[in-house]
Parts: C-alpha cells; structure tokens; sequence
C-alpha cells in the first residue's frame, strides 16, 4: 500500500519537496540510495572465491548415534551493480559446491542468486523490470536444517524465480501520474513437490501529481492470478484500493484507506469484502518517524505500525504488520544479498558482506498453496562505529491457516558482535535463539558461534570460527545438537 511504503519517508519528502514523493508514486516503490561511490553509468564489478572446510560432530542432526563428517565448500561468487543511462542492472551470483568426504550426504551444488534489472525503452513512458533468484528453504516449518544449510536432514529444497514486468508511466497535466503494469512470474522447486506456479499479474495506479502541495493519493485497481502445476483450480484475486495522506502540520499528518478485496482460492476459504483503515505519521524531526494504524480487511481486523530512529552511530526500526499471503508470495520476499545497509549506505559486495548467505529471519512457511493470515513483528537495532558493530534483531511471526494443525507461531532473537582486534584482525560473535510452535511440533533452538577473520594482503583473508547449535523439543527424537569447527579463505579477484 502507498500509504505504508510512505510512512517511513522522512516528513520533509512528505510536505517538502513533493517531486520525491512524485516520482516514487510513478515508479511504484520507494528506493533510497545514498552513496558517493556508484555514479551514473559506473559498472562495480567484485568477483571472488572461497574455500572453506568444516568438521562437523552432527551432520545429519539426529538425537542418537550423531555421525560425523568433514565438509568442504567451494564457492566463486560475481556481484554486479549497473546504474545510471536507460538501464540497470544488480547481479548477485554466489553457488556452493559441498563435498562431503565421509559420504554422509550427497555432494551436490547449491545456487544462490539475486539478480534484478531495469530497461528504459522509451523515454520517461515505457519500462521493463526483470528478476532472477535462486535460494534454498525448508520443505516445511518443522524443517531441520543448520542455519547455513549444509548440515541437517533432507527436508529442503531449491526455488527459482524468474520474472519479468513491463509497464508505461505517464502524466495526466499537474493532476495525477499513472502507471499500468503487467507482470509475469514462474517458481519452481528441485524437490518432486507439485507446487511448481506461474503467476499473472495485470494493474493501473494513479498517483497524486504536482499540483497536490499537502495531500498524497492513490487509487489501485488489480487483478492477478496463479496457477499450481498440481491444481486445477487457480488463485485469483482482485483489489480496489484509494490511499491518501493529508498534511496537517509540519511534524503531522494522517492517512486513509477504502477498497474492496476478492480472493477466489483454490484450497482455502473465499474471502472477499470491503476494505479501511485510518492512521497517523508522525515526524518530530528529519531522523525520527512514527507510524501507525487500524482497519479491516477481509480477513478481520488489520493493524500497523512503523517506527525509525537514526542517529550518527546508530538506527532502530520496529515494525507490525498483518497480510494474507501465500507461501509463494512470502519467499519471494526473503532478504537476499542486501545491496543497501542498515544506513542507507551502498554495500559494494553484498555476497561477501552477507553474513552468513543464508541467515534467515524466523523460519520459513511450509511450502502449499494455502493463503494464510501472516501476522508479523521484526525490530533491528544497530550500532556502528569505526571499530565496533553491533546488530540486535528480533522477529515474531504467526501464521495462522484455514486448515486444522497448520498454525505456526515463530520467535527468533540474533545479536551480532563485530570489532576489528587490530590492523588485519577482527572477530565476531553471533548468537541465534529460536522458539517454535506447532501443533505437530514445538521446540526451543539455539545458535552460538564465534571467529576470527585475518587480512593477507589487499584482497585475501582467512578465517577460523566454531560454532554449537542445539534444539531442544517436546520429544526427544525432534531434539539434536552440533559442534563445529571451520577454516576458510577468500579472495577478491
């Protein structure tokens, strides 16, 4: 909705220089960048390999008779970032080659990526987006898998999207700004689980235009529609909805909703019903915002807040909100090889300053085509100085389904400690606890390594680090513990 992706903009976008707000409402989507390194046209180009082997006391993490097994892991990675001219271009590439030596699991490739580019065909009126991403998740939320993956029992499986939307921007005079959309996308598995799906999406925004010096609005009206490899019944929705923000002062401002929603699905309930919600911003200076709100949807009563504090050295984001998604649809939204970071700033390599690759944020839903009420609470707070980094992050997500026995309730809390111990020396401390619940199963999970990474010339550093991750359940064959001890090195290419 353009009222929650506006509620973080800082209140001087909101009632001062409206253009910023304009060209977002064109675009569809807010994207903030701040940094003096890319410039137009510039390529930033980071290659690199690495290559790293771990001993490992659990591999298969079982509660009886653990087996071990050494693991080596080779990975070439490719980040590409292209900006500015008619066209651009964010190609993150990172596969995993695992061998494991003692023959506990098959070895195998593992690629992850996240790709995503823009084309301007004709100027300022004809648009094309594309994507292309490929990463790995459970089968189901009871999934036992280590956080990086290369541990666990076989209840995962590789996705792959792909997808590709063009679309025309244009101006009704100082009135408004449209933009008509049409947007194509397929998901696959490598697992044999039949949810393979390609989605259609048709859509027509108009945005409030210049003349508008106090107010933001937007009508949308959507349809969009998926189709299951193992249904014969699609997804179908359709969306009405008109936004709009009225400044009241320089630090105020308030927001409302009205709409209409219909979901025709293959597996879950119908809903359909008419939509509202009424907040309010709140910005009492340029690095603080407060937002918040109450509505109904068709799926019962709607809630949201968002809040952001920045100062030199540090930046707390907190936010609640509620959706009715599918499984499909929230996978494609997992954080993957962030290019921008905790401040804003540019990341150069976001493969090597992802930590880990696959460090996921509470678990991952079951993969079906149910639609689900996905309520959903995330706060990250970061430190930063010039030696010294320190992340805390917490996230509660309940996911509640129409069929008996699926409902999920996730809690994860994950701090992160890095310091640089001298010139070619730093270390970091990484602690994960986890808390599940399910009808099936419920259990407490906890993650704790450490290491240390040294400098070797420019471009090349090594690593050591140990690591212990432990899950305690309700029955004991559901609980497991693992005790690991690694050595890797990369270089920048």
């Amino acid at each position: 909705m353009i009222i929650k992706k506006l509620n973080h903009l800082v209140m001087e976008q909101i009632t001062g220089d409206n253009s910023i707000v304009f060209g977002c409402l064109a675009c569809g989507m807010v994207i903030a960048v701040n940094s003096s390194a890319v410039h137009a046209a510039d390529w930033v180009i980071s290659p690199s390999i690495g290559l790293s082997h771990i001993y490992t006391d659990n591999v298969n993490l079982t509660n009886e008779d653990p087996v071990s097994d050494n693991v080596t892991v080779l990975s070439p990675t490719l980040s590409i970032l292209k900006e500015g001219g008619r066209a651009s271009l964010d190609f993150n590439y990172a596969p995993q080659y695992r061998h494991y030596r003692d023959g506990t699991s098959d070895n195998e490739v593992v690629h992850f990526m996240r790709t995503e580019g823009n084309v301007e065909l004709a100027e300022n009126h004809l648009f094309i987006d594309g994507w292309l991403r490929a990463d790995r998740t459970n089968i189901t939320s009871t999934g036992r898998t280590s956080i990086d993956g290369i541990t666990g029992a076989e209840d995962d499986t590789d996705y792959y999207t792909l997808g590709i939307s063009p679309y025309l921007t244009g101006r009704l005079g100082n009135f408004s700004v449209v933009e008509a959309r049409l947007t194509g996308d397929k998901v696959n598995y490598s697992e044999e689980l039949d949810n393979d799906s390609t989605g259609k999406r048709a859509e027509i925004a108009f945005g409030s235009g210049s003349m508008f010096t106090n107010q933001i609005w937007e009508l949308l009206l959507q349809q969009s529609d998926v189709e299951y490899q193992n249904l014969d019944v699609n997804n179908e929705t359709q969306i009405i909805r008109a936004e709009y923000i009225q400044k009241l002062t320089q630090q105020w401002a308030l927001s409302f909703s009205v709409g209409y929603e219909n979901y025709e699905l293959a597996v879950t309930e119908d809903r359909d019903d008419t939509t509202w919600s009424v907040g309010a911003i709140y910005t009492p200076n340029p690095r603080t915002s407060i937002a918040l709100g109450v509505g109904e949807r068709s799926f019962g009563d709607d809630y949201y807040f968002d809040f952001s504090h920045r100062s030199s050295r540090t930046i707390w984001t907190a936010r609640y909100e509620q959706d009715f998604i599918s499984a499909r649809e929230e996978l494609r939204t997992q954080p993957l090889f962030e290019r921008v970071d905790a401040f804003g700033e540019m990341v150069r390599d976001p493969i090597l300053e992802s930590f880990p690759v696959t460090t996921r944020g509470a678990y991952s839903p079951t993969i079906t085509e149910d639609y689900y009420e996905s309520k959903r609470f995330s706060t990250e707070f970061t430190y930063q100085t010039g030696r010294t980094s320190i992340g805390l992050q917490a996230v509660l997500q309940e996911r509640i389904y129409d069929r008996e026995g699926r409902d999920t309730e996730d809690i994860e809390v994950g701090l992160l400690i890095q310091r640089r111990l001298s010139r070619l020396m730093s270390g970091y401390i990484h602690v994960i606890g986890a808390d599940h619940e399910q009808e099936t199963l419920t259990y407490d999970q906890l993650s704790t390594s450490l290491g240390v990474n040294y400098q070797i010339g420019q471009d090349s550093r090594i690593s050591l680090s140990l690591a212990h991750y432990e899950r305690e359940a309700e029955m004991d064959d559901n609980s497991y513990e693992e005790n690991r001890a690694s050595i890797g090195f990369v270089t920048e290419l």
